[in-house]
C-alpha cells in the first residue's frame, strides 16, 4: 500500500491549484480508511469542507483514480458524493468531492446500519443498470488474476485442509464463472467505503468499479458480513432481501464464492499481504465451502 503524504508535502503548485477551487485550506485531516491514495484528507477551507485524495501519476494506483474520474459523471447523488473537480499537474492527480456525511458502516449482526446498506445496494442496482459505456469490464480485469487454478498446479502444503482436499473442485468452479452483465458494480463495498448517515448510505472510493452482473455487489457483501460475525446462512438470508441477489442462480453464487476465495488465497502468498488478506481468504473459503457442501 502507498505511503500517505501530508498536505504540506504536496508540491506547492498542486496545493495552489487546489486552493483555486476551494479557497485557502485551513487544515487537512487524514481519514482512518482508504488504502490506495498517497494523499487523502478532509480539507477545511474558507469555502467549506471538501474531501480530497490523489496519487502520483506514475504509480500503479493512478489507474484506479482515473477510473473514478471517468465514471464520476454517471454516479447519481443517491449512491455517491458528487465529484467537484480534478487536478493533474506536477506529477500528481487529485480528486475533490463533496464531503459525505456519516460514519463507516457497521456490518455486525443486529446493526441498525444494515437497513441503510441494503437500501444503498438496492438503489445502486436500479440506478447503475444499464452500465455506462465507459466502464471497464470486470471479466477482462479478472481474466488473468491468479487463483485456485494456479495454486492447483502445486498446492501449498499449508492450505486449509478442506481447501487442499477440494482444490480441484474449487478450480473447476471458478473456471465456469461468468461475470457478464450490464450493471456498474462498485466491487469493493467494505465498511470503510460505505458511509451511513441515519437511514441513508453512500458508497465512496469507486476505483475498482466495473461492468458486471447485477448480483455482484450484494454477493461481495456476503463475505463482508461473514467477516463481521454473521454465519454464511445469516449473511445469505440478509442478501436475499435484495432483489439482485435473490435473482442470482445458485451456480453463479457458488462459482463466485470459489473464485473470490481463490483470488484472496493467492494474495495471502504475496510478499506485501497483511492480516486482512488472510482474514478475507478464510471468510470467502468459509462461504464457498458452505455453498459447495449443499447449502446453496
Amino acid at each position: 500500500m502507498p505511503r500517505r503524504e501530508p498536505w504540506e508535502a504536496l508540491p506547492e503548485g498542486v496545493r495552489r491549484a487546489v486552493e483555486r477551487h476551494t479557497g485557502r485550506v485551513r487544515s487537512a485531516t487524514a481519514p482512518e480508511h482508504g488504502r490506495l491514495s498517497e494523499f487523502s484528507a478532509r480539507l477545511e477551507t474558507e469555502h467549506g469542507p471538501v474531501f480530497c485524495k490523489g496519487v502520483r501519476t506514475d504509480r500503479p494506483y493512478a489507474s484506479g483514480h482515473r477510473n473514478e474520474v471517468e465514471l464520476a459523471g454517471f454516479l447519481p447523488a443517491a449512491v455517491a458524493p458528487l465529484m467537484l473537480w480534478t487536478i493533474e499537474r506536477d506529477g500528481w492527480l487529485l480528486l475533490g468531492s463533496e464531503l459525505a456525511a456519516g460514519q463507516p458502516a457497521s456490518l455486525a449482526p443486529g446493526s441498525p446500519d444494515l437497513a441503510a446498506v441494503r437500501g444503498l445496494v438496492v438503489t445502486m442496482a436500479q440506478e447503475l443498470t444499464p452500465c455506462p459505456a465507459v466502464a471497464r469490464d470486470l471479466t477482462e480485469r479478472w481474466a488473468n488474476a491468479p487463483s485456485w487454478s494456479v495454486l492447483y498446479v502445486n498446492p501449498p502444503g499449508d492450505l486449509d485442509p478442506w481447501a487442499y482436499e477440494n482444490i480441484g473442485t474449487l478450480a473447476t468452479l471458478e473456471r465456469r464463472l461468468s461475470l457478464a452483465g450490464n450493471t456498474l458494480a462498485h466491487v469493493d463495498l467494505n465498511p470503510g467505503n460505505v458511509l451511513v448517515n441515519g437511514a441513508h448510505a453512500l458508497a465512496v472510493d469507486w476505483a475498482w468499479a466495473s461492468r458486471g452482473p447485477v448480483w455482484l455487489d450484494p454477493a461481495y457483501l456476503v463475505t463482508r458480513l461473514i467477516a463481521h460475525g454473521h454465519t454464511p446462512k445469516e449473511a445469505e438470508a440478509w442478501a436475499s432481501t435484495i432483489p439482485a441477489f435473490a435473482g442470482a442462480s445458485d451456480d453463479d453464487l457458488t462459482r463466485f464464492a470459489a473464485r473470490l476465495s481463490g483470488m484472496w488465497e493467492f494474495v495471502t502468498r504475496t510478499p506485501k499481504a497483511g492480516p486482512m488478506a488472510r482474514q478475507l481468504a478464510s471468510v470467502a473459503l468459509n462461504w464457498a465451502r458452505y455453498r459447495i457442501e449443499g447449502a446453496g
